[in-house]
């Protein structure tokens, strides 16, 4: 599937120019150059190397509230907001100095709205018509990502006839309240708006594998991920599979909405050394027998048990998703019908469900074997449940209204059960004390486009991963 990746915010920047780099370094190209970059301060822009300089787009760099650089003192924390929030903060839960909308997403959507002329005339750029889907990337706990991803959202969905996905980062516990308020409402609008949101959950590598790597390397492992799912059968001149990946397979998994999840699990095979007669026969032309695959079906079905079991970007209980796809890449002798079959019918007995597409992609000369799964629509998660609660509770804490904090100064409209409604509620708040769909599951309201502005958690994923090493990116040759 080729995607048009629109990043939004500090982390976004990051993670698109890490998708690209995975792209080029692995010969899949999911993006054909249908590429954007959107944020607050320019200065970001400066940590990437593989977005071009006409595909950076600031946003807001003239409105009176936004924030550059030169313009912060050092240690400053109370621009806007709270004092333990800090904008584009880092996910390791370092505070960072206020820059751009500071961690306001009312201010994000508010500069997005003042620059939409801009923000149309960037997106001339990508031609929807060479790309299957649209992604966009962001934090969920930042004012950028957020609020100028949620207008973003709101044009993608009025101007373009193809999906439009959102990959977003969800704050650690160890950064603020605020910010986690800000994601939950994120979630609640961007949800029912999006075709599918794919949230990347930060605290879980964390507490697998301590705080002891750094943002590139878990980019990288989330690179990894999203670019050995849509980039399936994407390389030119690819030998032919027995049972072939389709963009449509992936927008047929995604189309039921909700949140998705990603796993990811590979097998390194053995060097294969051969003797001096081999060599000799090869080089007369004799018949040589390939050698015997190193994988099986049980091996397969391991490897793709592993994916299952591995540190999803969104760890949650998988018998409650909808569909299920699954990739199997590796060189053309390692991927068994029989291996592929057995771990399809893995998938159908762990997850409940017989909707399961899958498909091959096989690379020869490729040094290990992957399985790549894609979980749709799953329900029952701890992690959006958690942070649904601790943000109704920072929201009582604070005594915020259900839709912000700032509602007071643009002229209150009071309902009859006390709520502040004003017209900068923008379908993410909370009702009451009740969790988004109560039992912790997102709730599918219908969200008017007007009302549809959310916040930005420009949170890069920069923490841990399980991924390692370079060697963990899919299959290279």
């Amino acid at each position: 599937m080729k995607l048009a990746l629109l990043g939004v915010g500090n982390a976004g920047t990051r993670i698109v120019d890490a998708l690209l780099a995975a792209e080029k370094r692995v010969d899949r190209p999911v993006t054909r150059e249908q590429v954007l970059a959107f944020n607050t301060t320019p200065s970001a822009f400066a940590e990437t190397t593989h977005i071009d300089d006409e595909r950076q787009v600031v946003v807001g760099d003239i409105h009176p509230d936004v924030v550059q650089p030169e313009e912060t003192v050092d240690g400053d924390e109370t621009d806007r907001g709270d004092g333990d929030e800090t904008g584009d903060g880092d996910s390791d839960g370092h505070e960072t100095v206020r820059e751009g909308v500071a961690g306001d997403p009312e201010l994000g959507v508010e500069v997005a709205r003042d620059d939409l002329p801009e923000i149309r005339r960037a997106l001339d750029m990508v031609d929807d018509t060479e790309v299957d889907a649209a992604m966009i990337v962001a934090g969920l706990g930042g004012g950028t990502g957020c609020g100028v991803g949620a207008v973003l959202l709101e044009e993608l969905k009025a101007i373009y006839e193809i999906p439009v996905y959102v990959l977003g980062v969800l704050p650690t516990g160890e950064e603020s309240d605020r910010r986690a308020w800000t994601a939950a409402r994120a979630i609640r609008t961007f949800v029912p708006l999006a075709d599918s949101v794919i949230p990347v959950d930060n605290e879980s590598w964390i507490a697998i594998h301590g705080n002891t790597e750094s943002y590139e390397t878990l980019n990288r492992a989330l690179a990894t991920r999203i670019v050995s799912v849509f980039g399936a059968g994407e390389r030119d001149n690819q030998p032919l599979s027995e049972v072939r990946m389709d963009p449509n397979d992936v927008r047929r998994v995604l189309e039921v909405g909700g949140l998705a999840t990603v796993g990811y699990a590979k097998t390194d095979l053995d060097p294969v050394s051969e003797s001096w007669l081999t060599r000799l026969r090869r080089l007369l032309g004799r018949d040589v027998p390939e050698p015997e695959p190193q994988t099986d079906a049980v091996s397969i079905k391991k490897l793709v048990q592993r994916a299952v079991d591995s540190e999803l970007t969104l760890p949650c209980d998988i018998a409650t998703a909808d569909r299920v796809l699954l990739v199997l890449s590796g060189p053309p002798t390692e991927l068994s019908r029989k291996g592929f079959e057995t771990g399809r019918y893995l998938l159908e007995d762990e997850t409940g469900t017989v909707e399961v597409l899958a498909g091959d992609e096989p690379l020869p000369g490729a040094t290990r074997v992957t399985a790549t799964i894609l979980l749709s629509n799953v329900t029952g998660v701890p992690r959006i449940e958690a942070l649904q609660q601790r943000a109704v509770d920072y929201q009582h804490a604070q005594g915020l209204s259900t839709t912000d904090d700032q509602s007071g100064e643009d002229g209150d409209q009071s309902d009859e059960g006390g709520d502040q409604l004003t017209e900068t509620d923008h379908g993410f708040d909370f009702q009451d004390d009740e969790l988004v769909g109560g039992d912790g599951d997102i709730e599918e309201e219908t969200v008017d486009p007007e009302d549809d502005k959310a916040a930005d958690g420009t949170v890069d994923s920069e923490t841990d991963t399980a991924e390692d090493d370079p060697e963990t990116e899919p299959q290279e040759q």
